[in-house]
């Protein structure tokens, strides 16, 4: 194995890309056999990345989500057909827009929404953290709504279309968390913690930002391309409602460490590195086999999903010729948006994450060289 071109390009980001720090790990048959990282905590005080550094996970909290629900599912608590509505009452008379005969925009009643939706996100749900029905629903609360509160705001809204009819990326795992929290009768984060993250051994991972993370979290940076370089973010999350709302789709704060332990165990089909088992294998197949279809499929149109296919709540690669990578085809994971990637690959037994705190984060650049770089370096 030889690693030094990755190591080049990871030192050379910030240069190249603008990226402010990034650090990477990567774990191979159970061992890590890769760790680097670069630039800066915070770039004004120049302090070096801390290895264990917290990130906004963005959408990497997703994995964690589909995980939970799909521990439930095994357990059998639910059925893939089962209605949304029938957990939650908001979702039973949903509306839905359409086009009529002359051209317009109409509301008409919408097919039953089924949890099967959720996971592969059919469900018609858009992604508007700003609407005005969440906006208002803020409002009302005193800037701290619950997670039930902020759910019963994004149903009042109509669907984008038929669920099932397309594939689009929305709120719903953010639909799916709280649909979990009235099955398992306890709130996300406590599920999260005695289900997932206490027999992985994930000690670093939470829901809220507290006044003793802030010291330990990784400054954010947002891309700005009018001046070509990152400028502080601050510490925001524009997907976490307030401090009681516990959003499915991006409201993880995570280290490398905890989650280079979740994409073992995702690479291993739920055994975690303690030896604990958290999913059965033939779940986690379930979870990465490719669920789209000759209607869902077309509207999977991101270019850097160019020969993945998607699962419940991840991309899995079916076809390395058109996607233009070296990784092993069936590898799948997801990432986030401050450039989070994660990168589970049973095969060939190989756990990657890389870790990024910048927004408009060029992960279409980026993430394509990683796969390369990771991939040739295993062969030298």
């Amino acid at each position: 194995m030889m690693f030094d071109r990755l190591t080049h390009y990871l030192d050379h980001l910030y240069e190249t890309e603008g990226v402010p720090s990034c650090d990477l790990i990567i774990h191979h048959k159970g061992k890590e056999i890769y760790r680097h990282s670069a630039g800066f905590q915070d770039i004004e005080t120049q302090e070096p990345l801390r290895r264990d550094a917290l990130y906004f996970m963005y959408s990497a909290t997703k994995l964690l989500t589909v995980t939970a629900g799909m521990q439930l599912f095994e357990r059998g608590k639910f059925l893939m057909s089962d209605h949304v509505g029938d957990y939650l009452p908001e979702f039973a008379s949903m509306k839905v827009k359409v086009k009529n005969e002359a051209g317009q925009q109409e509301l008409i009643h919408a097919l039953p929404m089924r949890v099967r939706d959720l996971f592969s996100m059919t469900s018609g749900l858009d992604y508007a953290p700003r609407c005005p029905e969440i906006l208002a629903c803020i409002a009302e609360h005193d800037n701290d709504p619950s997670t039930a509160d902020i759910i019963r705001a994004i149903a009042s809204r109509p669907l984008c279309f038929q669920p099932g009819e397309q594939w689009m990326y929305g709120f719903s795992h953010d639909v799916l968390l709280r649909l979990i929290e009235v099955i398992a009768d306890m709130p996300f984060s406590e599920y999260a913690q005695k289900n997932i993250f206490a027999p992985i051994g994930m000690e670093n991972t939470y829901f809220h930002l507290t006044d003793d993370l802030i010291p330990r979290m990784a400054a954010q940076y947002r891309f700005n391309a009018m001046i070509n370089r990152a400028v502080d973010a601050g510490l925001t999350n524009e997907f976490v409602f307030g401090p009681s709302f516990e959003s499915g789709g991006a409201g993880a704060i995570s280290c490398t460490d905890d989650y280079i332990r979740f994409a073992e165990t995702l690479t291993h089909m739920g055994l975690a590195p303690t030896g604990e088992r958290i999913l059965a294998e033939r779940t986690v197949e379930l979870m990465r086999t490719d669920c789209l279809d000759a209607n869902t499929r077309p509207t999977y149109h991101w270019e850097r999903m160019r020969g993945y296919g998607y699962g419940f709540g991840v991309r899995v690669l079916i076809d390395p010729m058109l996607a233009g990578t070296l990784s092993e085809r069936g590898e799948f994971g997801w990432g986030g948006a401050a450039g989070t990637y994660i990168h589970c690959d049973p095969a060939n037994e190989l756990s990657v994450v890389y870790m990024q705190h910048m927004l408009n984060n060029k992960e279409f650049i980026i993430q394509p060289r990683l796969r390369n770089l990771i991939y040739a370096g295993l062969e030298y």
